[in-house]
């Protein structure tokens, strides 16, 4: 009879993030932006913020996943800035009038 002997998993660490992982921000991204933002949507203020940060330039636009390309942003806000254009370019506007190169404010 056949018996099932499964391969073992590496134990070393992956040289390129897996294909759904790469256009995420990082666990020390996602908290340097929240904190950055106050913990509150840029846009309109709120406290009841998406568990990701929005990509203000999208990965297939060429957007990476810098500090100074993500904002905390809510639900609501996040849904109108996938649906309609200009809400993307106020975000563009946020991010170039309060952000340094690197993503901190100024």
């Amino acid at each position: 009879m056949f018996e099932y002997k499964p391969t073992p998993k590496p134990s070393h660490q992956r040289r390129v993030a897996k294909r759904g992982d790469r256009g995420k921000f990082s666990n020390k991204t996602i908290r340097e932006i929240s904190e950055r933002d106050n913990h509150q949507c840029v846009r309109c203020g709120s406290h009841h913020l998406e568990n990701v940060p929005h990509h203000v330039i999208y990965k297939s636009q060429g957007g990476d996943n810098s500090k100074r390309n993500g904002v905390s942003i809510c639900l609501n806000c996040h849904r109108e800035a996938h649906k309609y254009q200009v809400v993307r370019k106020d975000f563009e506007k946020w991010v170039e009038n309060n952000l340094d190169e690197n993503g901190d404010r100024l």
